[in-house]
């Protein structure tokens, strides 16, 4: 046993647990395709539902770069049926048009 390690044969990698089905629809979005969000929570105001939605498609547009695809997303404060909350569009990547 190596500083205290004890090793163990056989035992079951679990489930990834990041590799359940994403929050929001960024892997079906086309260009030009959006959503529309509002708060989920009743002390979540718009700001911090920006922040939230932020890093989501961050996170999902890093995890999409790593594998060898580029895809942009972009965020507006909206209004909806009296509701305020974001709407997300799928916007093109640099190598989609050559022109970002």
């Amino acid at each position: 046993m190596a500083k205290g390690y004890e090793l163990n044969k056989s035992v079951p990698i679990p489930t990834d647990y990041r590799s359940t089905d994403n929050k929001y629809p960024f892997d079906e979005m086309e260009i030009g395709d959006s959503f529309f969000i509002s708060p989920e929570y009743e002390d979540e105001d718009v700001k911090r539902l920006s922040n939230r939605v932020a890093q989501a498609r961050q996170a999902y547009q890093k995890r999409m770069a790593k594998q060898g695809t580029e895809i942009k997303f972009t965020q507006r404060q909206w209004v909806e049926k009296d509701t305020a909350g974001l709407r997300v569009w799928r916007v093109p990547a640099e190598d989609e048009n050559g022109e970002n």
